[in-house]
Order: structure tokens, then C-alpha cells, then sequence
């Protein structure tokens, strides 16, 4: 049993679906305790009295005194257990002996189990049972604290109810108080990606949306190809790469670059026919076609770069040398519709400061979406004079905000960074002022050098499949792998705040560097790109599921009530943020019903991040299968076979079946193996891209958990099958022996 988990009110409104019966909680108990004849408001002033989790020789006098029932901490699982395994413990107790304060029971197997079903903690040795609790144990199976009871076997209405398979009647029956059902709803639960906090980069990254061709090799390293010289009689760094036909708009110098090189004004594409090379220009609709041969015209060709007078043009405009970071990383074409290169000087400013740019010349950095609408000043280690910077100046109760440990509201386009996205910030901070100062002649904007001054700072945030930036400003810090914001900015981005992950960049990084001459051109190449901005997040724009959201301090008796019921979720009267929208208290007012000291108290990352290989996390999860009871750990050794090692071996196996062959040192890659081995263009070795340790690595550990898990024998027999296959590839048949049985 995995523990409790709540679904918020807004969840089955958004869903329309009926309400699940409710566990019984401290939250439903506290209301049923305040209408009875009890002092509450005493007992939770006192000193030694806790409510949500108190002595056993008090909650079972409240329980028997008055009209309330048994308190959660000591209602157990009984729903869980059959009538007969009750009968049975109820024997067991009978029997029982209280040794130096603990309950002693003889050991059997009904009796073992019926402990562990309920939740009730014991020790076992090979004889006994020990119960170091067991009070309310023995109280809710009407037993004295002599051991005594007053019945001797349990009616046939006990038995016959829910078939005999649910104890509740029998204790019903039996115990002297009230209780209610522990948890009588259980769901299902599967990871659908672990969290992330993470650069967002490009496979593999880069600093320059500059073109280098073949010529950089593997690492497409720009100071090898401005070095690169295949035949010795051409100069080096001279190559030859698809880039745009641009014309200045001042001096009509045409050029490849964005902006003119003799001029510096603006350089827009320069349109030909490909077929007679007339120039072009576009029509009304943008469209470019040429007149007499009725094709599209282009703007893109094929002409040499000299990248090293490119790549030391850049450094001496700078004033960098070589030495003052490790590669700059170029690209080997551009994707875009013409073909236009970035300024290289940015990319040695990237390279010098650690960064890398994304598909749209900006820097970004990925987190996992989480929702969050109450913060404290020292949980997201800011201070309080910071917080009154930033135009907070009351607790969420109205009262000045004076402490660090006060709980304030967030507004709802603050969000919470992650530790490593401020320090991949910081660093973007720093590219940006130097890029200001030493390639734009400007002052610089950020001046930071600690993470605390990035607080008040204004980022975008975007998520992908998208083409909107939604404009968030800093507020904090956390060691959770994740992003925290409101609601109502994860929903401005289109997302719903289920585990999605979204980027943020520094805004001025978006304005400086973005364009979307870099975008590709493909479908889709639009996506994920700041094309439009919001600055201001309206709520009656954001998706309404983000309105579907609870906004209570508690929720009524009348609620969980009505779980029992399984009503439907618009009879229940529970105020939404929806009643707000187009009000002056749609910013405001987003109540919780759960406190918690630190945002970030579970494991700052889950047991799937800090496990190493992925074989360690296969035989955690199966062995987590074998633990929870609602979980068959055939059916998910069957699902990871099914549904991952399957279909990557059978992926790896075509891949290795259609694979290039690449050249080690110049990276040239080749549909078939050179009948020489060596590379054409520079006599380098040429080796295979999918080796066989990659295709097979996952077939001995898949049939070690087919077999050890009792997987069905269709799944066992499509690994066999899969197993020949491998050995008919990877098999040499030279050095094995055949007799005349092989053939018959």
C-alpha cells in the first residue's frame, strides 16, 4: 500500500466524472468531532493533546464518549479483510497474551496475513506475532484491554454481506464505537516521465547556426574546418555550403550574411530563377515565380565560404582568442528557408560562456511543470525586503508580511527556477551583456553575478507545439528538479500542469537573438518558437481547466458525504476559480486545502534519476510490483517485455540491418561499406554506426524476466524467435560444426 494520494474536487468537474468515495481522513474526522458535544477548540489549544495524531488511550476515549467515530490513525484496513480471516484473528487475540506491554499472538499464516492486510505493524518471529500497538486493534473487534470479548462468533448477515469479502459488518457488529471505511477507493498509478530540470539543446548542441559542411568532422569543430584543407593546393578553410542570396537594401552589396558587410544596413533575399537565373522579385502574396520558365524562384545556392577569415574575423572583433573557451560547434547545414547564417561572433561568445543556442539562435532551459499558488520567502531562499520589491506585502490572511516563514499568494506570472536553471541563466546573463557590449557597441543590461539577482528578472515561457511566449518574471529558487508557477501561467503556455515540460529563457536573450530566418523550413518549423508574446496573462483566455481548479480552505462534511454516495460532482456546492473570471478577484483568492513547510521537502529527484542503468531501473520497478498489492507483477513484467524490450530490439535489428558506415576521421558516412575499408575523400577508417552490443543488450535480461516472472508462453516464444534471428545475423557459421542431423 503506496500511501494516500488526492485528487482535488476540480479533477472529477473537469472530467464530469462521478465522486469516488473518499478515505477516511484527519480533514473528514476533525468535522464529525466539532459536531458533537466536544470542546475541539480546547483540546487543539492544549499543549499535550494532537489532533491529527493522537495518543491511543485518547482517541479511543473520544470514540467511546462521543458521537464520533474512531480516529484515522487508528482505523485500519477492514474493508480489505474477509469476515472468516476477522474470525480468525478474533481467535488469535482470544488466545493472546500481553507480554511487557505488547500483544503476543501464536503465528499462522491466516493470522500473518490478516496483520498485514490491515496495516497493522508487527514483529515476527518464527512463533509469535508481536503487536506493539494494539488497543485500538483489540477495541474495534470488541475486545476489552483484559482481552475478553462479549461475542463468540459473528452473525450470518456478517457473513453474507459484500459475499463475505469485507469485514466492515463484523466490526460493525462488534466494536463499540463507529467506524468508518480506511480507503475505499484505490487507483492505479504508472510514471510518465521523471522530472526534469535540464539546457535545452539541440541533438547534438551547438554555439553558431553557421554552416561548416563535412569540414569540422564528428565534433563539427569550426576551427577545424577553418583549418580544413582536403586538397593542398587550396587554401584552407575555404569550403563550399548551401547559404542565401542576400542584397543589402542601402548599397545593394550582395552577400550571405544578415546584415551588410560594407554598409552594416539590413540585408533582405535576393531572388533567381534556377533554371535561366533571372532575377525575381516576390508578388503581392509573397509568392516568387519566374515568368518565362513558370518555377519558383530561390533565393539559396551553392557557394564557397572561406570559414577561416569568418571564424578570425569574429575572434579579433572580439577580442578573444582560441584559448578562451574549449570548441565552438557549428552546424553542418541550415534548415531554414534561406539559408541565413547567424553572426559567428555570437557563437564564440556562447562557446566562451558554456551555452548553447537552440533552433531559433535563443538559449533555453527545460523544467517539469508544476502548479503552485502559495509560497514562502524562505522556501524559495529570497528574503522578505525582496518580496516587498517585488509588490508583496501581506500573508494570504491580510496580515503584514514580517517573516520569512509567512505564506504569501503567488501572482500569477511569478514562477519559482529551479537550482540549475538559475545557473544556466546566470551564464545566459552574462553571453547577453557580453554580446551587448562587445559585438552591439551597447551597455550591458543583466550585471549579475549572484543567482539572488536574477530575482525580479523577466524570462519568456513556452512550451513546445506552440508558437507563444508568455512573459514570467523570477521570484525564487528551488532544489527541486522542476518549475513552479501559477496555474494560470503553466495554463497560459496550453499546458494543464500534469507533468508537461516547458522552457523558460531570459527575455532579452528571446528579443536580442531569436529570428525566424533560422527556423526550418520544414512542417512544424514554426513550432516552439516565440513568434507572438503575451505580456499579460487575461484568465478568460487561458483554458478553462485551469477554472475547474478548487479554490477552498477545507472542503464540507456535505462533500465527503456525498463520496459515499458517488454523486455527481455539480451537486456539491465547492467554490471554483471559474466564479472569479472577469471579477476584480480573478488574480486573488486562490484558497488550498493542504499546507506544506517547504515546497520542495519530498526527494529532489525520483529513485528513475538516480538509478544508474536501465536494467536497475527495470528490476526496481519489478521488484516495487511485487510489493504493492494492487499491482500483478506478471502483467508488468509482460507490459516491459511488450512494450520496450520488444520494440527495441526489433528497432536495433532493422537499424543494424540498414545502417550507414561513417568514416572515423573525417565523419563521412557511406550507404555501403568502400570495398577498400578506408574513406574516399581522406583514406580514413571506416567503421559501422550500429555495432551488435547495441542491438542485443536487452535479450538475455528479457528472457531472464520472462521466465522468472511466469510471463505467457506467446511472449516467451516471440523472444525465442527474436533470439534465432540475432544468432543468424551475428552468428559466424564458418566456426560452427555440422553433422548430417543438422539437415534432417
Amino acid at each position: 500500500d503506496a500511501g494516500e494520494y488526492l485528487v482535488n474536487f476540480g479533477e472529477f468537474v473537469e472530467n464530469n466524472h462521478p465522486l469516488a468515495p473518499a478515505s477516511y481522513t484527519f480533514e473528514w474526522w476533525i468535522q464529525e468531532f466539532e459536531e458533537s458535544e466536544v470542546n475541539v477548540q480546547a483540546l487543539a489549544d492544549s499543549p499535550r493533546i494532537d489532533l491529527e495524531s493522537p495518543a491511543v488511550e485518547e482517541a479511543l476515549d473520544w470514540a467511546t464518549e462521543y458521537d464520533a467515530p474512531l480516529h484515522p490513525e487508528y482505523t485500519y484496513l477492514w474493508h480489505d479483510l474477509s469476515t472468516t480471516q476477522f474470525e480468525a484473528l478474533g481467535d488469535a487475540v482470544d488466545e493472546g497474551t500481553v507480554t511487557a506491554g505488547e500483544l503476543e499472538l501464536t503465528r499462522t499464516q491466516v493470522v500473518r496475513e490478516a496483520l498485514e492486510t490491515l496495516l497493522v505493524e508487527h514483529r515476527q518471529t518464527a512463533e509469535t506475532l508481536s503487536i506493539p500497538e494494539w488497543r485500538a486493534l483489540v477495541a474495534t473487534m470488541g475486545f476489552s484491554e483484559e482481552l475478553t470479548r462479549e461475542w463468540d462468533s459473528l452473525s450470518e448477515a456478517a457473513h453474507a454481506w459484500d459475499g463475505g469479502q469485507n469485514a466492515m459488518k463484523a466490526v460493525e457488529e462488534v466494536a463499540p464505537f463507529a467506524v468508518r471505511e480506511r480507503a475505499p477507493t484505490r487507483i492505479g498509478n504508472r510514471m510518465g516521465r521523471p522530472e526534469k530540470s535540464e539546457k535545452r539543446e539541440l541533438s547534438p548542441a551547438v554555439h553558431t547556426l553557421f554552416p561548416i559542411g563535412e569540414a569540422g568532422g564528428p565534433q563539427r569543430d569550426v576551427a577545424k574546418a577553418a583549418r580544413y584543407a582536403p586538397d593542398m593546393r587550396d587554401k584552407p578553410g575555404e569550403i563550399e555550403v548551401r547559404v542565401g542570396r542576400r542584397e543589402c537594401e542601402d548599397c545593394g552589396t550582395h552577400t550571405f550574411r544578415g546584415d551588410c558587410p560594407g554598409c552594416g544596413a539590413n540585408t533582405f533575399p535576393h531572388y533567381e530563377c534556377p533554371d535561366c537565373d533571372r532575377e525575381l522579385e516576390p508578388d503581392e502574396a509573397g509568392r516568387v515565380e519566374c515568368p518565362r520558365c513558370e518555377v519558383a524562384g530561390t533565393s539559396v545556392d551553392r557557394r564557397m565560404i572561406d570559414i577561416g577569415d569568418a571564424y578570425h574575423d569574429a575572434l579579433d572583433a572580439l577580442g578573444e582568442r582560441e584559448g578562451s573557451f574549449e570548441t565552438l560547434k557549428g552546424v553542418k547545414g541550415l534548415t531554414s528557408s534561406h539559408k541565413t547564417p547567424e553572426p559567428m561572433e555570437k557563437g564564440v561568445l556562447r562557446a566562451k560562456h558554456g551555452v548553447s543556442a537552440f533552433k531559433d539562435g535563443t538559449i533555453r532551459y527545460d523544467m517539469t511543470d508544476l502548479p503552485v499558488s502559495s509560497v514562502r520567502p524562505e522556501e524559495l531562499d529570497v528574503s522578505v525586503d525582496e518580496f516587498h520589491r517585488l509588490g508583496y506585502h501581506e500573508d494570504i490572511e491580510g496580515a503584514p508580511l514580517e517573516h520569512a516563514d509567512q505564506l504569501v499568494e503567488l501572482k500569477v506570472q511569478d514562477i519559482v527556477l529551479s537550482d540549475g536553471a538559475a545557473e544556466h541563466l546566470l551564464k545566459t546573463a552574462d553571453f547577453v551583456d557580453d554580446l551587448l557590449e562587445r559585438y552591439y557597441g551597447l551597455e550591458p543590461f543583466y550585471d549579475v553575478s549572484e543567482r539572488e539577482e536574477l530575482v525580479g528578472e523577466l524570462v519568456f515561457g513556452m512550451a513546445p507545439h506552440t508558437s507563444a511566449a508568455v512573459v514570467g518574471r523570477v521570484i525564487g529558487f528551488t532544489s527541486a528538479a522542476v518549475g513552479y508557477a501559477h496555474p494560470y501561467f503553466h495554463a497560459s503556455k496550453r499546458r494543464n500542469c500534469d507533468g508537461d515540460e516547458d522552457c523558460v529563457m531570459l527575455l532579452m536573450d528571446g528579443l536580442l537573438n531569436f529570428s525566424k530566418e533560422y527556423l526550418p523550413d520544414k512542417r512544424g518549423g514554426q513550432m516552439d518558437a516565440p513568434l507572438v508574446m503575451s505580456s499579460r496573462i487575461d484568465p478568460a483566455e487561458i483554458d478553462d481547466e485551469a477554472h475547474n481548479m478548487d479554490v477552498v480552505e477545507r472542503y464540507p462534511l456535505e462533500f465527503y458525504e456525498a463520496t459515499r454516495e458517488m454523486a455527481d460532482p455539480g451537486e456539491v456546492d465547492i467554490r471554483l476559480a471559474e466564479e472569479s473570471v472577469g471579477t476584480d478577484d480573478q488574480y486573488r483568492g486562490f484558497a488550498h486545502t493542504h499546507d506544506t513547510s517547504n515546497i520542495a521537502l519530498g526527494p529532489d529527484l525520483s529513485a528513475y534519476k538516480t538509478l544508474g542503468s536501465m536494467m536497475e531501473k527495470m528490476d526496481a520497478q519489478l521488484e516495487l510490483a511485487r510489493k504493492l498489492r494492487a499491482v500483478d507483477e506478471t502483467d508488468v513484467a509482460e507490459r516491459v517485455i511488450e512494450y520496450h524490450f520488444l520494440p527495441d530490439l526489433i528497432g536495433n535489428l532493422r537499424a543494424f540491418s540498414s545502417q550507414e558506415t561513417r568514416c572515423l576521421s573525417c565523419g563521412k558516412k557511406y550507404r555501403r561499406m568502400p570495398l577498400s575499408g578506408e574513406c574516399r575523400d581522406c583514406g580514413g577508417d571506416v567503421n559501422l554506426t550500429v555495432h551488435e552490443g547495441s542491438v542485443s543488450k536487452y535479450m538475455d535480461t528479457a528472457t531472464r524476466v520472462a521466465e522468472e516472472y511466469g510471463c505467457r508462453e506467446y511472449t516467451k516464444q516471440r523472444l525465442k524467435i527474436l533470439d534465432r534471428s540475432l544468432e543468424s545475423v551475428f552468428e559466424n557459421d564458418k566456426n560452427k560444426q555440422s553433422g548430417i542431423a543438422d539437415f534432417m
